[in-house]
């Protein structure tokens, strides 16, 4: 299991690194997070069980919403790839700034329901001794930071192309359905006791120690 999770993880991130599609870029990081996952059965202990779920739990909000607004904006350029999302923060603001809260909870930064569940991961590693395993996993979750956030680079810190520059515009559907998953992602990653209560209730009631 550990071999299996280590090797998710540097495979998926380091070939996230090259991809210059976002929809493959999210794929290919969808294999790493399988191996964050996986790092709470490497315990297999309740705590280590516990934390894998309070990730899955915040791993639903956080992959959904990414891949729903890169639908979103696939369906609008025409193209998954960066070099389309160039400036596109000036033309849909809002979308943008809810790929950037996916894309910092993807790689774990603080407030996010994703920090929250790697930090559960990492705690019940060094619990366990496994503390090398515990700085592989940060290591990678570096590695993941650079991709995420190249995507935002190109969306804000670009200008779009001369001549492009009208604004996207998207159903209220579309606002509706992203801040549904944007709210948790965040709300959890500041208030994430109603997650940790639910893991340990799950747990309880299949009886594991």
């Amino acid at each position: 299991m550990i071999v299996l999770s280590v090797a998710s993880m540097i495979l998926g991130n380091f070939t996230a690194v090259w991809q210059s599609s976002v929809k493959r870029m999210l794929a290919y990081s969808s294999i790493a997070q399988g191996g964050y996952i996986m790092l709470g059965l490497t315990v297999a202990n309740q705590q280590g069980v516990a934390a894998m779920l309070i990730y899955l739990m915040a791993y639903l909000f956080m992959n959904l919403g990414a891949f729903f607004v890169l639908i979103l904006i696939a369906n609008k350029l025409d193209t998954d790839e960066l070099i389309g999302m160039k400036g596109l923060g000036y033309k849909a603001p809002v979308i943008c700034v809810g790929m950037g809260v996916f894309m910092f909870a993807l790689s774990g930064v603080p407030t996010t329901a994703g920090f929250v569940g790697k930090f559960y991961l990492f705690t019940a590693l060094i619990e366990s001794k496994l503390v090398w395993l515990a700085l592989v996993g940060l290591m990678n979750a570096v590695v993941s930071l650079f991709f995420y956030i190249k995507v935002l680079k190109y969306m804000f810190l670009m200008k779009p192309e001369e001549g492009n520059t009208q604004k996207l515009k998207f159903g209220a559907g579309a606002y509706i359905v992203m801040f549904a998953l944007v709210i948790p992602t965040m709300v959890f990653g500041i208030y994430f006791t109603p997650l940790v209560r639910l893991a340990e209730y799950s747990i309880s009631m299949f009886g594991f120690r």
